[in-house]
């Protein structure tokens, strides 16, 4: 068991390392979103999607060591608490260590993420009020005189009503 415990830690260990590259493409569209920069944003957004398959991989591996433990052990293992429980000493306090950097690099990565969806949703919203402020300037503004004829009204684009 001792070796397929050192295996999962392994494991977290790259799942770890993979989620800090991931905040760092998350960090790097942050300033792609500023810059309105499309193309990075697409290719970062590929390499995201490869890490979270490198991520998918080793978590199907981990998974069949922490059956495999759970079979020899004859304990239900449905989380990273119940393998540090039946874990002793340092394997124990690797665990540990490695689930609380893992939980603390998923916490930025998910404020990363809310700052870059505020920051898309207001791109939307900008990109929204100008379209209704350009289409309100082409439509026809036209009055009806009192002898029956149509007054057309010039509008200037920055006299429009908001």
């Amino acid at each position: 068991m001792n070796q397929d415990v050192n295996s999962v830690i392994e494991i977290l260990e790259k799942e770890h390392n993979i989620l800090k590259e991931i905040l760092e493409i998350y960090s790097s569209k942050t300033k792609f979103i500023v810059e309105n920069n499309i193309s990075a944003l697409i290719e970062q957004s590929t390499i995201e999607r490869q890490k979270a398959e490198e991520i998918n991989k080793l978590e199907d591996l981990r998974e069949g060591l922490i059956a495999k433990i759970s079979k020899e052990k004859s304990v239900e293992i449905s989380s990273l608490d119940d393998l540090v429980e039946i874990c002793e000493g340092q394997q124990k306090q690797k665990l540990i260590d490695i689930k609380n950097s893992i939980s603390k690099v998923i916490s930025e990565i998910k404020n990363v993420n809310d700052l870059n969806l505020r920051l898309i949703q207001t791109s939307l919203e900008y990109i929204d009020f100008m379209t209704n402020l350009i289409s309100s300037y082409f439509t026809d503004d036209t009055t009806y005189q009192k002898d029956g004829q149509n007054k057309i009204t010039k509008k200037n684009l920055f006299d429009v009503k908001l």
